[in-house]
């Protein structure tokens, strides 16, 4: 049923055949594949049968491609006229392990189906590996990108806060009293200007204050100037303009004090040494200049006004 045979070329392979089924292959394995299909068991079968009916019908015609006998030639002709091969017989029987491997490793598409595939699991392992690294969950995720889709700041700003003070106005409205003086003097210059801006900047409702901080960290401020919303710039302008002027009317209360107290600018009175720290605190105090001791009351008064996001 198998054949081998070589050619006369030294660079031939050598062949091997299926009489059967007139199949040709260059190796050996290929034909015991061949062997395994079911168009050439069905033909070893039908051979098989063939030569029974010829045994016994020795006159009959028989079509090679569907095994049909007629006892006359010319009924075989008129029938293979019509016949066509079955190709369904030529399917490959998969049971045979190495026959699949060799349609996979044949298919590129399918392994481009893999391989993008694989990737996508990779990268989605890799986020899942970050998420879980940085100790969020995805529901966790989800609630803080809720919130940040439902805080706007522009509505915050020009409707929610549009009634809110001129930061200037909120600076003239402050009502100093010499208690406030003898706090600057006792805490120094940096806290007690910080607390008389903060504690009046609390006293007024979040929608009335004309200061407020988006960012902590960074200190981005925005304040109203003009009856219009403004982020500060990177100096802070606005707002030493402000502290500025807190730190003069405080100032102008040590006269009073010494109106109080006329005697503290006596060195035996009990009021001078409070009197000459006051003085000193009220112009800046000791240590740092002017700009870092501002910016120390800017990033105080920045802890008091973050803006609440979860506000709607």
């Amino acid at each position: 049923m198998s054949t081998e045979f070589s050619k006369n070329s030294k660079h031939d392979k050598q062949k091997f055949y299926c009489e059967l089924c007139d199949y040709i292959c260059s190796r050996k394995h290929h034909l015991n594949q061949h062997f395994l299909t079911q168009s050439h068991k069905k033909r070893v079968v039908n051979n098989v049968d063939n030569s029974i009916n010829h045994t016994e019908n020795p006159n009959y015609f028989t079509c090679s491609n569907c095994n049909k006998s007629y006892k006359e030639r010319s009924g075989l002709w008129k029938h293979k006229k019509k016949c066509e091969p079955d190709i369904s017989n030529n399917n490959i029987d998969l049971t045979d392990s190495n026959v699949i491997l060799h349609l996979i490793k044949q298919n590129d598409d399918f392994k481009q189906i893999l391989i993008e595939q694989s990737k996508t699991i990779l990268d989605q392992n890799n986020k899942l590996f970050e998420i879980c690294k940085n100790g969020t969950s995805n529901t966790n995720i989800s609630h803080v990108n809720s919130h940040n889709k439902t805080f706007n700041l522009n509505v915050f700003l020009n409707e929610t806060c549009k009634d809110a003070m001129n930061i200037m106005d909120f600076i003239d409205s402050i009502k100093l009293q010499l208690s406030d003086l003898e706090k600057v003097g006792k805490n120094g210059y940096v806290e007690g200007i910080s607390d008389i801006i903060t504690a009046n900047l609390k006293a007024l409702d979040v929608t009335q204050r004309p200061i407020h901080c988006t960012d902590k960290k960074r200190e981005v401020l925005y304040i109203k100037d003009e009856n219009k919303w403004e982020k500060e710039d990177d100096e802070k302008k606005k707002l030493r303009k402000a502290i500025k002027r807190v730190a003069s009317k405080n100032q102008r209360l040590l006269p009073k004090f010494k109106e109080a107290h006329p005697d503290c600018i006596k060195a035996a009175s009990r009021f001078s040494d409070q009197y000459n720290k006051m003085i000193i605190e009220s112009m800046g105090g000791s240590g740092d200049n002017d700009v870092e001791k501002e910016d120390k009351i800017i990033r105080k008064i920045a802890k008091e006004v973050i803006v609440d996001k979860t506000i709607e």
